[in-house]
């Protein structure tokens, strides 16, 4: 039996596109290495405006709910991607001190790349939490947790062996 030892891709929300790429693109992958940035996939105003028009006839016709287009792009770290789509609507962001949460992206690392997040995450002002160590029987030795310019929680992990 084949067993599960990786993740194709996790999807998440940002108020910010541009941004949201210099914090993983550049940032996060100063420290995890082998960072792409992925092409951008744009939709016009007439085309978001023919989408949402689209949605409500079918949603008062058919009492279905529809997905509203949206513009999206993403970071590739070696073969797992991370899409990041533009929020459609208002999210409250968790307080500027809190910087642990869910639902939060975790990421395993190794020691060498937390040390350097630490470095890294200081050199461009972002606050963090950590290295937090944990003892065993929990599957992660040590998390460094932050926060993305969206708000979404990060945590970079360090397996237990």
């Amino acid at each position: 039996m084949e067993t599960f030892s990786e993740f194709d891709h996790c999807v998440i929300n940002v108020t910010d596109i541009p941004l949201a790429l210099h914090f993983y693109g550049t940032i996060l992958g100063e420290i995890l290495g082998d960072a792409e940035i992925t092409d951008m996939t744009y939709m016009s105003l007439e085309e978001v405006t023919q989408a949402r028009q689209q949605t409500a006839k079918r949603q008062e016709l058919h009492d279905v709910a529809g997905a509203l287009p949206t513009p999206h792009t993403g970071v590739k770290f070696g073969e797992a991607l991370l899409p990041i789509f533009l929020h459609q609507e208002h999210v409250q962001e968790p307080p500027p001190e809190q910087l642990v949460g869910t639902p939060r992206l975790a990421l395993p690392v190794s020691h060498e790349q937390i040390e350097k997040a630490v470095g890294v995450l200081a050199r461009h002002r972002i606050p963090f939490k950590g290295p937090v160590g944990y003892p065993a029987p929990c599957p992660a030795e040590r998390s460094l947790y932050f926060k993305d310019p969206s708000g979404n929680f990060v945590e970079l992990s360090v397996p237990r062996n």
